[in-house]
C-alpha cells in the first residue's frame, strides 16, 4: 500500500467510532510522547487524546481535503490536510508528524488551527 494512502487510512480511523472504542488501536497508534496543539489552543497528551477518542458517541462526520505527505528523514513524516467537520462547518489546516517505531507508524504530533480556507 502507498504511505500516503495508508496514512490517509490511519488519519480517517480517528473519526471511526468502531476503531475508537478499541483502546489497544489507539494505544499501537499513538506514540506514548504524543502531544497535540487543539483547535481551541489547548495542548493535549496521549492519556487525554485516548479517553477522547475511546468516548466517542458515533462517527465524527469529518471530510479530509487536500491531504498531502511529505517524509522528512527515514521513518519520519508529515501530513497536511484540511478537516471539513461537515455538521459544525468547522474548517481547520492540520498537520501530522507520524514516527516509525518498530515497523509501525505513529502518530506523534497534531495540531489543527481553524481557518475559513477550503483548500491551500
Amino acid at each position: 500500500m502507498k504511505l500516503e494512502k495508508l496514512i490517509l487510512e490511519y488519519e480517517n480511523d480517528f473519526f471511526n467510532k468502531d476503531f475508537c472504542d478499541v483502546k489497544g488501536n489507539l494505544d499501537m497508534r499513538i506514540h506514548d510522547e504524543f502531544f497535540e496543539i487543539g483547535k481551541s489552543g489547548q495542548i493535549f497528551y496521549k492519556d487525554s487524546i485516548i479517553g477522547f477518542l475511546n468516548n466517542l458517541d458515533s462517527d465524527r462526520d469529518i471530510e479530509i481535503i487536500d491531504f498531502k505527505v511529505k517524509d522528512l528523514r527515514e521513518g519520519l513524516l508529515i501530513a497536511n490536510y484540511i478537516s471539513n467537520e461537515r455538521e459544525l462547518g468547522i474548517n481547520a489546516l492540520r498537520t501530522s508528524i507520524w514516527m516509525k517505531e518498530e515497523g509501525e507508524w505513529k502518530l506523534l504530533f497534531h495540531q489543527g488551527t481553524i481557518t475559513e480556507l477550503e483548500s491551500y
